[in-house]
């Protein structure tokens, strides 16, 4: 995907790196109902089986569930000037009033800022814009640029006060909810569907993938996580229900500065491009949080990332690609092995 006013929410994601293996099929007293939008420059897929709904229902809880998308779409999105992001950007020096889901996605990301030791951040926009100017240069940015631009980036330069205000601590500083608003954005169409009665649904929000309950065959549902180097193989299958996964790299994505790719993925502690990984899966019992530690997975590499799975919990997983030598080296956490479909 290219970066764009119009798809910039969906940015950390690597669209098609994770596909729907298996059609959903049907049982008896199950029915398939399917719909697809084009909403920030991607589609947006959405499956349910839900035949203990009528039709016109569906219609109507599909129709809350897109009113919801296309809410988060705007007001999380960082070139909307209408936007709570763009308030926050804007609120240096003096705090400013924020939606109360924007306020509890920024709580969410702050965490994962302190979990993943930094790896994960939304104040990483400079950072970018620097590194962007300077491809457009084709000049690699002076070290002291770099030093500067990451005294603007990290979880210190947000403040949080009562009734939803949010506070930038340096003029530089600009936060985007990129990397964590999708993730947030299919988790609030899980809970349409759960709240009107639909249990069974599978959620593909351009590579951010939500499965609740099974299938319509009354199998968990597959996921394929393609192979970096072919599209048409998969290096693993994994079996959701009630979970969710998405995967992050720089394959499909990168620049160029003087002849040599960079990632697009960023290290905010270091302020270089992420090198290694390129590809990243995570699985979580929310979108927001694989679609975090997707993109802290990046930034980790292998030990760190892997590391950081295993203490996660029995409902978390990671899937770390990395290329050596032109070689591809697949490291699973402990609890992937549990989510794979054995082939």
């Amino acid at each position: 995907m290219k970066l764009s006013k119009e798809n910039y929410l969906w940015a950390g994601i690597i669209l098609g790196c994770l596909v729907l293996w298996a059609a959903t099929g049907r049982k008896e007293g199950q029915e398939k109902y399917s719909e697809t939008k084009y909403m920030m420059g991607t589609y947006v897929q959405i499956d349910t089986c839900a035949s203990q709904v009528k039709e016109l229902d569906i219609q109507e809880i599909y129709k809350r569930v897109w009113e919801r998308l296309e809410d988060i779409a705007w007001r999380m999105n960082v070139f909307d000037e209408r936007s709570d992001v763009a308030k926050i950007n804007q609120a240096y020096e003096q705090p400013v009033e924020v939606g109360a889901d924007t306020y509890k996605v920024i709580q969410e990301a702050i965490r994962f800022n302190q979990l993943t030791r930094g790896a994960f951040d939304i104040t990483v926009w400079p950072l970018i814009q620097l590194w962007k100017d300077a491809a457009q240069k084709d000049s690699l940015p002076a070290p002291e640029a770099i030093a500067q631009v990451k005294r603007a980036i990290g979880a210190h330069t947000i403040l949080l006060f009562e009734l939803n205000n949010v506070q930038l601590t340096n003029p530089t500083t600009k936060v985007d909810l990129g990397g964590i608003a999708a993730g947030y954005a299919i988790d609030e169409a899980a809970r349409i569907f759960r709240d009107n009665g639909v249990h069974s649904f599978f959620i593909d929000a351009g590579g951010d993938i939500y499965a609740g309950g099974n299938n319509c065959k009354g199998q968990p549902w597959r996921v394929g996580i393609r192979d970096p180097k072919d599209r048409d193989k998969f290096s693993a299958v994994v079996l959701l229900k009630d979970a969710s996964v998405t995967t992050s790299g720089n394959y499909e994505k990168y620049f160029e500065i003087q002849g040599k790719r960079y990632s697009h993925i960023f290290n905010p502690v270091t302020g270089y491009p992420q090198e290694g990984v390129v590809s990243a899966t995570a699985i979580a019992p929310t979108g927001l949080e694989a679609d975090a530690l997707a993109t802290a997975l990046t930034v980790l590499g292998r030990e760190e990332g892997v590391a950081l799975m295993d203490q996660m919990g029995p409902s978390y997983a990671g899937f770390i690609i990395e290329e050596k030598k032109g070689k591809m080296e697949q490291s699973p956490s402990l609890k992937f092995e549990e989510f794979r479909l054995k082939l």
